[in-house]
């Protein structure tokens, strides 16, 4: 579940300056016999509203974000088609597909939690692989072995459990945030395990059918089998990681910003280590993959690539409500919007460490959050070159998730409170859109091959491509 926290609590960004129950992400139900129980109708109707009036009471930008009339819609859509008790499982299949209207990925309603963590502990497993989406499709992201059976890399995913995955994205992307559909299918992506039990109750057995290498193949996989990333494939893992690539290259793996700060500034001082041992001309960071964190992360890394003293965002504004207002509301009145020009400069790193050869930052459509902050702030700096495909979220974002339970069913709701602008100060609303745009080619992704980093290894070792890049 950690990548999955990492999403979620990427919209705590900057100075959070509370701590409290709106604070915490997966609490454990006060009255666990709750998730047994049927909820009333008449009740999960006042739940129902209570999402909607939660996000509007805390959200910053609530009418410029949210479609309303195609939220209130839906409202009514979904009370109608609940007429009789449910539980909480049941409830979040018709209420959780609000979500993607709310259009920010940092407000939407978290699955039950708790039922999946309970079937767990009893020794379910949800959906075992995880998955890249790209547009060509949805592929497995590693190469994984059981005892009996292997799922290659690349596998490019047809069908889970019959249903095609096509519809499987394209239904689920309603249950998540996310300013773009792209990105709302990205995050399904990150996902997939625990929206397939949420949303058509799928677990334990799974039959994929897929393609490799031209060829449709099936694959049935049960509870009894223990699937894990093949010994050749490198470990999924938060950490960051380096390795040279040629004599004038290196790669820096960041998949992650949601990494306590201490241990990530001991990661990047040991990577910056031997990237000065390489001596390398030219670096490529990868935050394709990087769904956020806290941007002291971010902070830090930006600051071995800098050539000058920068700041991360512009400006920041904040909604006020009962949980953020501060020690007996010295920040102001509940319902009050506040916004304040960002003076805070960091200087760059002044270690023996300190890169100053030329930057390649890779980004895609699941880059978000303090990601997306470390991103503009390469680009707005010029500190790098930013390559690889569009965000799927907006340049200037939403921050700082307060969290609230509905009512009855006690389902957990994650809300925005905060906007940023980005370091240039431009506040249009658009994607980070990379100044050397690159597509995956399908073929190499097929096969498991990395083609946008190829791509870029291609342009930087001719002369004339590499001065292009600088």
């Amino acid at each position: 579940m950690k990548a999955i926290i990492s999403i979620l609590i990427s919209g705590t960004l900057i100075l959070s300056g509370c701590t409290g129950a709106h604070l915490d992400i997966f609490p454990e139900l006060e009255n666990p016999a709750l998730m047994q129980q049927k909820i009333a109708p008449e009740l999960l109707h006042q739940d129902i509203d209570a999402l909607v009036a939660g996000a509007k009471l805390r959200h910053p930008d609530f009418a410029g974000y949210a479609d309303e009339v195609a939220l209130y819609q839906q409202v009514a859509a979904v009370k109608a088609n609940i007429t009789a008790p449910m539980t909480r499982v049941e409830f979040f299949r018709h209420i959780g597909q609000l979500s993607h209207l709310f259009q920010d990925g940092h407000s939407f309603l978290i699955w039950p939690y708790q039922e999946l963590n309970a079937l767990r502990e009893q020794g379910a497993k949800p959906f075992p692989f995880l998955v890249k989406l790209s547009n060509n499709g949805v592929f497995v992201a590693k190469q994984y072995k059981s005892a009996e059976k292997q799922l290659p890399a690349g596998a490019q995913l047809i069908s889970i459990n019959g249903v095609p995955v096509t519809d499987i994205f394209a239904n689920t992307q309603r249950y998540v945030g996310g300013e773009t559909a792209v990105l709302r299918q990205a995050f399904v992506a990150e996902r997939l395990p625990f929206l397939l039990w949420a949303v058509y109750g799928f677990i334990n057995q799974f039959g994929v059918e897929f393609v490799h290498q031209g060829k449709t193949q099936r694959l049935f996989v049960d509870n009894k089998h223990n699937w894990q990333v093949a010994e050749n494939q490198p470990q999924m893992t938060d950490e960051l990681s380096y390795r040279q690539l040629n004599a004038a290259t290196g790669y820096l793996n960041v998949p992650s910003f949601d990494v306590e700060p201490g241990a990530f500034s001991d990661q990047l001082t040991a990577a910056f280590s031997q990237i000065a041992k390489d001596n390398i001309s030219a670096l490529i960071i990868d935050i394709r993959h990087n769904t956020g964190g806290n941007t002291d992360t971010a902070t830090e890394l930006a600051s071995y690539i800098a050539n000058k003293p920068f700041r991360l965002v512009s400006q920041m504004t904040e909604k006020l409500n009962a949980d953020n207002r501060g020690l007996f509301g010295y920040k102001g009145d509940m319902g009050e919007i506040i916004s304040t020009e960002w003076h805070d400069y960091v200087k760059p790193n002044s270690s023996a460490q300190h890169f100053d050869g030329q930057v390649v930052v890779l980004i895609g459509p699941v880059t978000y959050s303090a990601a997306i902050v470390f991103a503009t702030t390469v680009q707005d700096n010029q500190f790098g070159l930013l390559v690889g495909q569009a965000t799927g979220g907006f340049a200037n974002q939403t921050a700082q998730g307060n969290l609230f339970n509905l009512p009855h069913s006690k389902l957990r709701a994650y809300v925005a409170t905060r906007l940023l602008v980005r370091p240039s100060g431009n506040s249009a609303v658009s994607a980070v859109i990379p100044d050397l745009p690159v597509a995956d080619k399908l073929q190499g992704q097929q096969n498991g091959i990395d083609t946008t980093l190829q791509q870029v290894l291609q342009h930087l070792s001719t002369t004339d491509n590499h001065a292009k890049l600088q």
